[in-house]
């Protein structure tokens, strides 16, 4: 499967709310020999935001 391939699967999953299977591929695509910069970059930015988004915590609503 080429880098191309892997980072639109990727996004499909994303998509679908498939963070952990999603994170995995984006993974996959940045090291794909075949990736080009901008895949990796991509890749590795989609991988970062959703490790934030998943590991938010809104503060004032834990402590009322």
């Amino acid at each position: 499967m080429t880098a191309r391939e892997l980072l639109e699967q990727a996004e499909e999953l994303r998509r679908n709310s498939r963070f952990g299977e999603a994170i995995n591929l984006y993974r996959a695509a940045a090291e794909a020999p075949d990736a080009s910069e901008e895949i990796k970059r991509k890749s590795l930015a989609s991988v970062e935001l959703m490790q934030e988004i998943n590991g938010f915590v809104n503060v004032d609503l834990m402590n009322p």
